[in-house]
């Protein structure tokens, strides 16, 4: 139980000047740090920088005391004196010596703290129970020991000094012994230095208008006693001797990487990352600098050489299912500084002729089928791609029935839905739905409860409807519905609902709330209602949806089904910066999709489309697709998945929980 320290314990102690003695316990370097030759696509290394840098002899707790004139680190001696030192850590972590004075000053001799609280009238600190006195270290300039009243050698509680010459003949030998606890180190004494020639006076501090001798005060003797002239101990807390992160340290480190040296050098607390890449050879110098908290620096500097040595491959083929008959073109990219050539390889053998980083085949026949991989040569070595598996099929799979759910409000806020229905010449019977109320039902919160659908042809006609069963063919509404398997919507209900035969064209269709109604969750479909769909010269062959990407219940969810054939190649993106390129405002910075099944297991995960190991087909294959390659470098995700027949789902939501306005692609590839 802490209680008011009795102002006679805080000044009892009786003091007499020694002589000087100095001590020191500084920043050095312990041993240099290896010059290092990497590989070009090599692990990073690591360098633990508390092997080079240290503070000679340190071992102890640190202790960071942060005075007006500077900081004085210091050094817990618990090996010495234990109880001692866990009595001062008490008050230091309780945050009892903040804001804290320096009460007494004896030039060459001692400057006490830990008594009183810096402000006018002051205040005596709350103390512990007194500690038992464990004098076993010579009170030396330097050292910290405990304050304590005369004549009782167990009576020191939160008073402290800091001894400011070689105080041993006298303090270790009164009052049974001052108990040092702890030592100076770095050039914590210099602040020190600074302290003891502060002007001291006797001054009225208290309330009671007790005179207090020796009080250290800047300024002259018309200055009137304030705060500002007091020497304060702003705050005392624990650090560590080297950085790491989230605590405080006595240590910092700082790195240079000389001109010419393109790997990466990066500071993770004491730890060096030295990152070769995968790009470019190089070499150069790296400083590291440590600092301790007085400014003191020590550096050191090492070379780092990066090399090529084989190939590596950036990228590999892509697997995929192949029609028979149809083109399909292999990629694979290698990096190598040295001019490399370049074989196809077929389950393992070479394939004549094929000596580039693409390998085309112009009309794909069973005999096609197997696992290809490209290897690369260079002078110092060959290395070989992963390898990418053609499948053949008869007859591809195709999508129905596409959907998207997102979150929807007026105007810019519209969920907005592109679909294209391809093939050759013809018609084909759509039925196209917007939902809200119907999304309540299936346990979604937050549902629009009244959307109005709006579908815009690429030519022709816009048609609207509000509620679905006003102003269409509620017979015709029920036909399309058995054949694509719509699920029946509840009779009044809100929801809008477009049916017809539409030629092979594009499609827009926007959902947005109805007059003043609330923006909420949506659901978008499109469902091929042909009385055959397999025999149909039309079908459904892509979506994209741009909607808000929220949390929870408003990311943004594209279904889809595979039916009929063997196997679907699908291209899928889910694009946020790339809508800044399309005059789009508050795009979602950062999108990630997952392809799931209908049991919920990931298929496939994107999140920046340039990390892809298949990169070079993507762009080659989007472009087949006449759609816009995002840029190099940005955060859009993008995957190619081959899959069976089955319903699907792509769920796109924000890296580190982002929102904003995301775009879903599905493209069907042949």
């Amino acid at each position: 139980m802490k209680s008011p320290k009795l102002l006679s314990a805080l000044l009892a102690a009786i003091l007499v000047c020694a002589s000087l003695s100095a001590q020191t316990l500084q920043l050095e370097t312990t041993q240099s740090l290896s010059d290092l030759e990497l590989t070009l696509g090599a692990a990073p290394v690591e360098i633990d920088l508390r092997d080079s840098f240290d503070i000679d002899g340190v071992t102890g707790q640190i202790v960071e005391l942060a005075f007006n004139k500077g900081i004085i680190n210091i050094e817990m001696l618990a090996n010495d004196a234990p109880l001692n030192v866990a009595n001062f850590l008490n008050y230091v972590d309780d945050g009892d010596y903040d804001n804290s004075i320096i009460h007494r000053l004896i030039p060459e001799f001692v400057a006490q703290g830990g008594g009183f609280t810096a402000e006018l009238p002051t205040s005596p600190l709350p103390t512990d129970d007194p500690v038992v006195n464990e004098f076993s270290l010579s009170n030396q300039r330097g050292t910290l020991s405990m304050a304590k009243l005369a004549n009782d050698p167990d009576s020191a509680t939160s008073s402290f000094f800091i001894n400011l010459n070689d105080n041993s003949e006298n303090l270790d030998v009164q009052n049974e012994g001052f108990t040092v606890f702890s030592r100076v180190i770095g050039t914590g004494m210099d602040v020190a230095d600074l302290i003891e020639v502060v002007p001291t006076w006797t001054v009225t501090l208290d309330a009671g208008g007790f005179p207090f001798e020796d009080v250290p005060l800047e300024g002259g003797v018309n200055d009137p006693v304030s705060v500002d002239l007091m020497i304060v101990l702003n705050t005392a807390k624990r650090v560590e001797k080297y950085p790491a992160e989230g605590i405080d340290s006595m240590l910092s480190f700082a790195v240079e990487k000389g001109a010419g040296l393109e790997a990466s050098v990066e500071l993770q607390g004491s730890t060096l990352v030295v990152d070769p890449g995968e790009s470019t050879s190089s070499a150069g110098s790296v400083t590291v600098t440590a600092t301790d908290s007085n400014g003191n620096e020590q550096s050191l500097s090492f070379n780092v050489t990066v090399v090529s040595e084989e190939p590596f491959f950036t990228t590999r083929p892509l697997s995929r299912a192949v029609v028979l008959g149809r083109p399909v073109t292999l990629s694979a990219n290698a990096f190598s500084e040295t001019e490399a050539t370049y074989q196809w390889k077929k389950d393992g053998v070479a394939i004549t002729g094929a000596t580039q980083t693409t390998y085309s085949i112009d009309s794909f026949e069973s005999g096609d089928a197997g696992i290809y991989a490209l290897s690369a040569t260079n002078t110092n070595g060959t290395s070989e791609s992963m390898g990418g598996e053609l499948t053949a099929i008869d007859m591809p799979a195709e999508l129905v029935n596409l959907s998207t759910r997102g979150f929807a409000g007026a105007g810019e806020q519209a969920l907005i839905a592109g679909f294209f229905a391809g093939g050759s010449a013809g018609n084909m019977d759509l039925l196209i739905r917007g939902l809200g109320p119907a999304l309540t039902a299936r346990g979604v919160t937050g549902a629009m409860p009244d959307p109005r659908l709006r579908l815009v042809p690429i030519a022709g006609d816009e048609v609207f409807n509000d509620d679905w069963d006003i102003g269409n063919d509620l017979g015709l509404v029920d036909a399309f519905s058995q054949r694509s398997g719509a699920a029946e919507l509840e009779n009044g209900s809100a929801d809008a609902l477009i049916i017809g035969s539409y030629p092979v064209s594009g499609y827009t269709a926007l959902i947005t709330p109805k007059g003043d109604s609330s923006e909420g969750v949506v659901l978008a479909e499109v469902f091929d209602a042909d009385v055959d769909t397999g025999a149909s010269p039309a079908r459904l062959v892509n979506i994209s949806t741009r909607a808000f990407v929220g949390e929870g219940d408003r990311v943004l969810i594209a279904g889809f089904y595979v039916v009929g054939g063997e196997k679907a190649t699908l291209l899928i993106r889910a694009l946020g910066p790339e809508l800044a390129n399309r005059g789009v405002t508050g795009f979602l910075s950062d999108p990630q999709l997952r392809v799931v099944d209908e049991l919920g297991n990931d298929i496939a995960v994107s999140d920046n489309w340039g990390d892809s190991p298949f990169k070079d087909s993507l762009i080659r294959e989007t472009e087949n697709l006449s759609a816009t390659v995002p840029a190099e470098g940005s955060l859009d995700a993008s995957t190619i998945v081959t899959l069976d027949p089955g319903g699907y789902s792509v769920i796109v939501s924000g890296v580190g929980g982002a929102t904003g306005v995301g775009l879903v692609e599905i493209f069907e590839m042949q």
